[in-house]
């Protein structure tokens, strides 16, 4: 009897490990097929990494290359999304990718589907998605977007940035020689003031002043030459002739080239019954007109960015 229970419980013993043997080997396969096909993604990304050069200096002057290939990095980032569908980085990247090659309803999407994180506004989908409106002349549209960037946190999109494997091999490029920091301070100021040429067409000058005393109070931002030009073009908008003259003497103190600012002096001489210093100022808004100074008027030269 005491043999038959030794066998017994050597018999089970045996059936127990080859059980734990089993269940081991399948456990071992399963985290050695995800090893590999983990792998394998990642050795599928690596082999497709473009050459982001073009696509930097396109960013920062996008006069310098019009037959500018799109479709590696097009390819780049859509695979990148296949594996990580819910990724707002690559979304954003893939958003401007999409716009210049044609496909601004894809990009639309795309940017709409990567404007907040966890209810806070990321700034660059919000930016471009209020670029886009406002070259289609879609005031409402813009300002919304745009008020959006104004009032998101820079920092949050900056970190986010930094995070980004994706970013990170932008930066590695020779090519990228710019703090990121930086550049989405000079884009939220462009964003500032498209939001306040959006108020203007649409005669919203009240808030036109807001944002401008806010925008002129971030010491964050630059161009505040033209924070005060639209300070004081909603100022004489509002029939205040005395304080627009006096906001476009601060825009002209900090900015001397701007035509448009000498145009609406002129404006208020002549109506002050002050003839001459008109002309004079007429002259000199043609002057500066004639030199096509790319840099104005302040929305002309406003694109798409992601950096």
């Amino acid at each position: 009897m005491y043999k038959l229970m030794v066998n017994t419980i050597q018999w089970l013993a045996g059936r127990v490990a080859v059980i734990y043997i089993i269940v081991f080997l399948f456990c071992f396969t399963c985290i050695d097929l995800k090893t590999l096909d983990m792998r394998i993604k990642v050795r599928h990304l690596n082999s497709s990494i473009p050459d982001f050069t073009d696509m930097i200096v396109f960013s920062k002057a996008q006069n310098a290359k019009n037959d500018l290939d799109w479709k590696p990095y097009k390819r780049y980032f859509e695979l990148i999304l296949r594996y990580m569908p819910d990724d707002l980085i690559i979304r954003q990247l893939l958003g401007f990718v999409d716009y210049y090659a044609g496909q601004e309803q894809e990009a639309v999407l795309l940017f709409k589907g990567s404007v907040a994180i966890n209810g806070q506004a990321l700034f660059w989908s919000n930016y471009n998605l209020g670029v886009i409106y406002y070259k289609k002349g879609l005031w409402t549209q813009s300002a919304e977007y745009l008020l959006k960037a104004f009032e998101s946190n820079p920092r949050l999109s900056v970190l986010l940035m930094r995070n980004s494997v994706v970013y990170r091999q932008i930066s590695a490029s020779p090519f990228f020689k710019y703090s990121l920091s930086d550049e989405i301070m000079d884009a939220q100021s462009k964003a500032s003031i498209l939001l306040l040429s959006v108020l203007n067409h649409m005669g919203q000058y009240n808030k036109m002043i807001l944002i401008s005393n806010l925008a002129i109070a971030n010491q964050n931002l630059s161009y505040k030459d033209a924070f005060y030009f639209y300070e004081g073009l909603a100022s004489l908008e509002m029939g205040q002739e005395q304080k627009a003259f006096l906001f476009l003497q601060k825009s002209l103190a900090i900015e001397n080239n701007n035509p448009d600012v000498y145009y609406y002096i002129a404006g208020i001489y002549k109506k002050a019954g002050q003839l001459e210093h008109a002309r004079d100022f007429i002259q000199i808004s043609y002057a500066l007109h004639q030199k096509h100074d790319p840099r104005f008027p302040y929305e002309a030269q406003v694109n798409l960015q992601f950096f």
